[in-house]
């Protein structure tokens, strides 16, 4: 099964690195101004859990473009708010990793998966780079990953590309198709469904999802 040799690569090649200054591996550590003390093994826990929900290689691969500070940074799945792993009505489940009253929620997320959820698990969701770029003195604040730091974790979107040798791949947004361009990967471009795209992410996908 993809997801165990998936899990093992992760293991080795992502959650074992450490964080920097300006990006924030929520899979390694645990923040001790927001997160539980065993913050980042609830989100291991919570990506396993979403591993856990295929039962066959999924034909589409989507890709974002980095962990956001409300969704993935929290919930440890791309696109992905704690609000929703925690929530009775979600194709997998899981738990909160941070310190706050309720669950961290993601606009983002709600409009991806409300335009997915109806698919799964025909597809499989990552983003070109897994930790959370961040301000150097804002761990919470949103940057765009650089252009080194898409080139720092090609070799892992290689191996996962290797691995789950999609039938397509999806690029949500223009960070996500350069890296897909730079390894000379074929790839659909969709708008990001933040800051105002949600209805153009929504005809895309199901343009797509439609010739599967």
């Amino acid at each position: 099964m993809f997801t165990d040799t998936l899990w093992t690569l992760l293991e080795e090649k992502l959650f074992s690195l450490p964080s920097t200054n300006i990006l924030f591996n929520a899979y390694h550590e645990s923040n001790p101004d927001a997160d539980l003390p065993d913050g980042h093994l609830i989100r291991q826990e919570n990506f396993r859990n979403y591993l856990n929900s295929f039962d066959r290689e999924p034909p589409l691969l989507v890709l974002g473009e980095a962990a956001g500070p409300w969704g993935c940074r929290f919930s440890g799945v791309p696109f992905t708010s704690e609000e929703q792993i925690c929530s009775q009505d979600f194709p997998f489940s899981g738990k909160q990793s941070s310190q706050r009253a309720s669950p961290h929620r993601e606009n983002t997320a709600k409009i991806f998966w409300t335009a997915m959820q109806s698919f799964h698990p025909n597809f499989f969701v990552w983003n070109c780079v897994p930790f959370h770029p961040h301000l150097l003195e804002d761990s919470l604040s949103v940057r765009s990953p650089s252009g080194e730091e898409l080139i720092r974790f090609y070799p892992l979107l290689k191996a996962l590309l290797s691995l789950l040798h999609p039938w397509r791949v999806v690029a949500v947004g223009r960070k996500a198709e350069q890296a897909l361009r730079n390894l000379e990967y074929p790839c659909i471009y969709v708008r990001h469904p933040s800051h105002g795209g949600a209805t153009e992410f929504r005809a895309a996908i199901d343009r797509i999802m439609s010739n599967l």
